[in-house]
Order: C-alpha cells, then structure tokens, then sequence
C-alpha cells in the first residue's frame, strides 16, 4: 500500500491511500472529499427525523433460507437505525420452512424489523411495472431475481417513501438525515444498492416509467444501475450541473464512491483475507456502508475470529448474527 499526503495551508488534510492488487489490476483510492468538494455534506449531521423511516430489503429468489450475510445485512440496518420501521420482504411461499431457518429467525427477531411476504402483482398495481410484471418477459430475463429487486426499489419507495438496501451490504454507522439520495460506484456509474427517496418523488416516477420503456431482458446492470446512472446523468445536464459527487440532480443528492461503495467489486476475495484488514479498516472507515458484492462473492465462507476483512464487518455490525456464526463455526 502507498499512502500519499498533501496538506493544504488551512483546513484538513487532503489523504490519498493507494490500495493495490497486481493480481486483480485494481487500484482502490480513499480520499477525504471534505477538501475535494466544496459543501459536501457526507458526514454532517442533521436534526432526527421525526418520523420513523422506512428502510427496505428483499430476498427474490423464492428460497426458504437467508445467507447469515443477509441476516447481518438487515441486523446491521437495525442496529444502527434502532427507531426505524425495518421491512425484510420475502418470495418464498413455504413460510414454514422460512421461520424454522436459524438466520431468519434472527431477522424475526429484531424488534423493529418486520418480514412480510411478497405478493408481486397486489405491489406494482397501479404502478409503470404492472404491465411489465404481467407481460411475461422475466420469464426469458437473465438474473430474474435482481432484476425484481430492481423494480420494487423505485415502486415501494414511490409509494412509502424511505431508503432501498440491497442484502449485500452491511451498515456501519447511521445513514444521512438528507431527503433523497444514492451513491457513485465509480467515477461515471451511480449504483442502485442504496437509494433514498421521498414518496411520490417525482423521479422515482421517471425511473419506473424508463425501467419499463427501456427494460432489456439481457443486458446485466442495464435496468438498476445503469438506468438510475442515465436518468440522473441526463437530469444533471439538463440541470446545468455536473454529473459528480457532490451535486444535487433531480433532488437527489450524489455522494462520492467512499461513502457507500469503498471497495471495488473487483477485490472481492480479499474480504476473507486476514492479511488485508487493516488497509481495509482505514479505507472504510469514513464509510456509511460495505457493498459486499454478491455476485462476484457468491456464499464465500469465512471462519469467525479469523480476523478477515468479513469477520471484523460482522463482529461490529451484526452481534447476533455474529454469536450464531461462532456456534456454527463459519460464516457466508
């Protein structure tokens, strides 16, 4: 690792790490954007909201089980949101075979977490997706269950309101007091793991309405992140603002990678690497969240206490989880 430092005359320093991986070819960079951007409110605190916010997960796949990843996602979200309503919607139709799963029954367990079960026709009436839904086309569509994630961010947060969080990724500290926002994954993509947004915003309207006029059963990424990049993209233009962190398009507040996305996709096998946690505890540490990408690191295992990127994440996030993961002996 190479670290980097300037200091400017006034103000805080401006820090540069440098994380590299020759096998991958990646380069991951933190820095402190509080001297980069000038009004960049990433960590600035605002008064509690005075309603309870919705924050919401979704298992599509119609399994019967949760990953304890998943279990650590949601219990994370809790624990860091302890006054905010918690919905863990779920496809499964066996609900027996649901509550007797030991993970589920930790996410039950929570006590402002609620798991409902999804009925995907009675939530996209009455919205852009129902005829989308009804067409039949997810049945030839690639990653059906993603795909199904990504629709019901824009239809439930246009009809409740609240924040969207993909069940990969695990919650570090509090999330913003801002009305709306999401997060760029790189330097020209804005990803759809974690949206906020107000009810009947008028651009989650847009996204639904772009979601169904240009779906592609095929290309991957095409209806999440890429259509939230291209709405937002076109908006700050038509905004007369920059496409960057930063900035504000469509009342949604873009914040820069660290914020919600501090480690590449591409380095996703060091997150059971012992020998990285501490170049990965520095880089996440200003972070709201960890993506842990589920499609590169599909059900990767670690052992609790080996002291791995994933260990610590589930240790100081997820203490419930973490206890079952220790009787276990492992984790995914």
């Amino acid at each position: 690792m190479t670290i980097v430092c300037f200091k400017k005359r006034r103000g805080p320093m401006l820090k540069i790490i440098i994380f590299s991986s020759f096998t991958s070819g990646c380069v991951l960079f933190l820095f402190n954007w509080n001297v980069l951007l000038s009004g960049y409110p990433r960590f600035m605190r605002t008064k509690n909201l005075t309603e309870p916010e919705n924050m919401f997960f979704f298992e599509t796949s119609g399994r019967c089980h949760l990953t304890t990843r998943e279990s650590c996602s949601i219990e994370s979200a809790a624990k860091h949101h302890p006054t905010n309503r918690i919905h863990f919607l779920y496809a499964c139709k066996n609900v027996r075979q649901l509550k007797d799963d030991k993970s589920f029954q930790i996410v039950s367990q929570i006590e402002n977490v609620k798991a409902k079960s999804l009925n995907f026709t009675h939530v996209f009436s009455g919205t852009p997706l129902a005829s989308w839904y009804e067409s039949g086309i997810l049945n030839v569509t690639k990653k059906k269950p993603n795909v199904l994630s990504d629709g019901l961010k824009f239809v439930l947060l246009k009809k409740y309101g609240g924040v969207s969080i993909d069940s990969d990724c695990i919650i570090r500290k509090p999330l913003p007091n801002l009305p709306a926002y999401a997060g760029f994954q790189t330097l020209t993509v804005v990803n759809n793991a974690i949206i906020k947004a107000q009810k009947d915003s008028p651009f989650l309207v847009e996204c639904m309405q772009r979601f169904v006029k240009e779906y592609s059963p095929t290309i991957w990424c095409h209806n999440g992140p890429g259509l939230l990049t291209r709405v937002i993209q076109e908006t700050c233009g038509k905004e007369n603002k920059y496409f960057a962190p930063g900035f504000t398009c469509y009342g949604v507040y873009l914040f820069p990678v660290p914020a919600f996305y501090p480690i590449h996709f591409s380095q996703f096998r060091l997150f059971s690497d012992p020998n990285v946690s501490e170049s990965f505890k520095e880089i996440w540490n200003d972070s709201y969240m960890v993506h842990i990408w589920n499609n590169q690191f599909p059900r990767k295992q670690f052992k609790p206490g080996d002291e791995s990127p994933m260990d610590h994440l589930y240790k100081d996030n997820c203490p419930i989880t973490y206890s079952y993961v220790v009787k276990q002996g492992v984790g995914e």
